[in-house]
């Protein structure tokens, strides 16, 4: 018994009469000897795909048994089908087929077999092994004179690929379309296989790959691999940056070249930008170089917003037997995104300030940038530590505590993002110094009911005009405010008082102003009492009449006494009274008794002597003396005393 492989719709011939063909159920039928007694040839149709049984019926009837193909049809196998997996290749061999450019004919087909998706087939062997139905063993063993075969394979590799491919007869290779030909050998090279041939795969292609053999050796390729991919074009440098900002170049890699068969490819760059991942891409003028690096001054990336980048990899080529072609293939997408830059508008309220005024400087964020803010700024060329917030408005306090021009340089301002807008703008803000003033503190006491008086107070420093406002208060706390402005440039404050009235005059200044600023002031009074030379009150005096020293009778019994007055003498100050000068140093006292003013004298009682008071009554008399003061034409503190003179007892003589 032989066990023999077979396809089933194949015809095969064996050169035995006396035999069984068997399919382990049924005997397969069998053709009558068409061949001749030495020679028997009988012929047969496989029924399935599998194994067959042969039986000897006759002695010696096995030795030197051939079974060969010799007509029918593969009729259970899909012809052209795919291999079960991706990147393989699967195989169709008819037999008998030549370069035709028509389809091979069904009844050609015999059977397949798988390759890897590489392949360099060298050999010298005239049998293919031939697979059916998925079997793991070759149902069927073809010559190969003769033969065609078609390739299949499902190919998963994305990309340019130089391929190296052909048979020692015609090849060519369609990929949708053809994109080698080498199927007449009327290409060269003749009857060689060729290197570099240059295809494009989607990561889904289908590969249909075919090539015939006349006679003779047998070498057929495929030959593809990692190391033969034109370019990965695989691009990085994703990116932040600021508007006006330096980017970071997008890097990638570079193509492999190589020469094709009488022909140099021409390998290209070109960069696109599209404003989302899916989106309509724009050729960048002038971007065609391996590497890029947007310029945040020109378009579209002056402008903030969100950018994908491509890079499209192009290759001019040609394949034996077709024409130039152009593939390009676009890289993966880097995102660059342009943040805004913050607008920033600046404005010194005034560039004249007073020192201690409280000034600031007003900083807006117009529009861009994300808080926190940062503002760098210097002034006299000195930087100041930052200011931060988080608002687009905010302010910058100008120091004012020293006078002086300075020079507030403007640097930048930076938001969250670390975006920085430089500025280089300046303004020069003048502090101007406060007035002062130098008082005279003491105080000034005027006379009552003198000439108006110039009392000298303030002396000011700055830069005239200067206007000033006095609080003036009277006694009994009565005030009025008022303004005086110094003519002529003065920088004098002087006081000028009429003292018509008695009492503390209280003169407080409130502030000053100068031609810049004005100084306010707490607590910086003058004042000015007006009063009066006064004189001590005096208490009244109480005088008896001297002793009688001598007395005459008349004849009518009347009594005469001599001495009736009280006489002071000179040096007695019973009658001088107390003199407060206050602002006069030396007044003048005056005095007259009972009003006599035609005998009105001058200076203390004491001085004068020998001053009389008469009291010839029997009652008492009652004198007033009246004292003033002069001074400066002014009279002072009237003010009167009284003497009484007490009379003596009543004495009377009788006859």
């Amino acid at each position: 018994m032989l066990l023999i492989n077979v396809i089933k719709g194949i015809q095969y011939e064996i050169n035995a009469n006396y035999i069984k063909v068997c399919d382990g159920v049924r005997e397969v039928s069998l053709s009558t000897n068409y061949g001749i007694t030495l020679s028997p040839q009988r012929s047969f149709i496989a029924p399935i795909s599998g194994q067959l049984r042969i039986y000897y019926t006759w002695y010696g009837t096995g030795r030197d048994l051939r079974i060969k193909v010799i007509g029918g049809e593969n009729n259970i196998d899909v012809r052209d089908a795919l291999p079960n997996e991706n990147n393989k290749w699967r195989g169709h061999f008819y037999k008998g087929a030549n370069e035709s450019d028509t389809p091979p004919l069904p009844s050609k087909y015999l059977g397949y077999f798988d390759l890897p998706e590489s392949f360099n087939t060298v050999t010298n062997s005239t049998l293919f092994q031939i697979y059916s139905q998925g079997s793991t063993v070759p149902r069927l063993l073809a010559n190969s004179d003769y033969f065609r075969i078609r390739f299949l394979m499902r190919s998963t590799r994305k990309g340019l690929y130089y391929v190296n491919l052909g048979a020692d007869d015609g090849t060519r290779l369609e990929i949708d379309t053809l994109v080698y030909d080498n199927w007449d050998n009327k290409s060269d090279p003749k009857w060689e296989p060729v290197n570099n041939q240059i295809i494009k795969l989607s990561g889904n292609s289908l590969l249909s790959y075919e090539f015939y053999n006349g006679n003779g050796k047998l070498q057929y390729l495929f030959e593809i691999s990692d190391a033969n991919k034109i370019i990965e074009n695989t691009i990085v440098g994703e990116q932040t940056i600021c508007q006006g900002s330096q980017a970071s170049p997008i890097t990638g890699d570079d193509f492999k070249r190589r020469a094709q068969h009488n022909f140099n490819p021409t390998f290209q760059f070109q960069w696109h930008y599209a404003t989302n991942p899916n989106g309509r891409r724009t050729a960048i003028a002038g971007a065609t170089q391996k590497d890029f690096t947007p310029d945040t001054k020109t378009t579209p990336f002056n402008q903030a917003g969100t950018y994908y980048l491509f890079r499209e990899a192009s290759v001019r080529f040609k394949n034996i037997g077709v024409a130039e072609k152009t593939e390009i293939i676009f890289s993966n997408a880097v995102k660059v995104t342009v943040l805004p830059q913050p607008i920033v508008s600046i404005a010194p309220p005034e560039k004249l300030f007073c020192q201690g005024e409280n000034a600031q400087i007003r900083i807006k964020i117009n529009n861009g940038g994300a808080p926190p803010f940062t503002f760098s700024y210097e002034v006299n060329n000195v930087p100041l530590p930052p200011i931060q917030s988080s608002d687009n408005i905010f302010y910058i306090p100008v120091n004012t505590s020293k006078a002086g021009r300075f020079n507030y340089k403007y640097v930048s301002v930076t938001d969250g993002n670390g975006c920085r807008v430089t500025l280089g703008d300046s303004d020069d803000i003048t502090i101007n110094p406060l007035p002062t003033a130098t008082f005279l503190e003491q105080n000034t006491t005027l006379c009552l009911n003198t000439s108006k008086a110039q009392v000298p107070w303030v002396t000011f420093t700055g830069k005239p005009p200067f206007t000033v406002k006095v609080k003036a208060t009277k006694p009994g706390g009565a005030f009025e405010e008022k303004e005086y402005s110094l003519e002529n440039n003065q920088n004098r404050l002087v006081i000028e008082h009429i003292p018509n009235d008695k009492g503390e005059f209280t003169y407080e200044i409130l502030w000053v102003k100068d031609a810049n600023c004005t100084t306010y002031f707490t607590n910086k009074k003058k004042v000015v009492n007006v009063v009066a030379p006064s004189i001590t009150a005096p208490e009244n005096v109480v005088w008896c009449l001297p002793e009688i020293v001598s007395a005459v009778y008349d004849n009518n019994g009347n009594t005469t006494i001599t001495q009736n007055s009280y006489v002071l003498p000179l040096g007695d100050t019973t009658l001088d009274v107390g003199v407060n000068s206050v602002c006069c140093p030396n007044p003048t006292l005056k005095w007259t008794i009972n009003n006599d003013l035609s005998k009105t004298r001058t200076g203390q009682p004491s001085t004068i002597g020998n001053i009389s008071f008469e009291n010839a009554t029997s009652s008492d008399k009652v004198y007033t003396i009246t004292y003033w003061l002069e001074c400066n034409g002014q009279k002072y503190s009237h003010i009167t005393r009284q003497v009484r003179i007490t009379p003596r007892p009543q004495i009377h003589f009788s006859n």
